[in-house]
């Protein structure tokens, strides 16, 4: 009787992470504009909104940004992170329910 191999190939790849930095942590918020992003998921802005009011009480913030995206399951537009990117200093997005 003869003896026949069969090869089982595996098709899958092990997935290699996205090298990416640690964005650069600002040491201080006196002076800094803070961005405020909002997926629009139900109490995001309640939550946002109690954390700019925290933030205003314990630091000196030249400013605010406020955006919401149009969609949870889109990403935000163009338009929207150039406006964050181009003038705050940080972001602070809320991402979930």
């Amino acid at each position: 009787m003869e003896t026949k191999t069969v090869a089982v190939l595996d098709p899958t790849a092990r997935p290699k992470p996205p090298r990416i930095s640690i964005a650069r942590r600002v040491p201080d918020l006196n002076g800094k504009v803070v961005g405020f992003l909002w997926n629009e998921k139900p109490n995001g802005n309640i939550l946002l909104d109690r954390i700019k009011e925290r933030l205003s009480q314990q630091f000196n913030l030249s400013g605010t940004i406020w955006h919401s995206k149009e969609t949870a399951s889109r990403p935000a537009s163009s338009a929207i992170l150039e406006d964050l990117t181009g003038h705050a200093d940080l972001v602070i997005n809320a991402i979930g329910d």
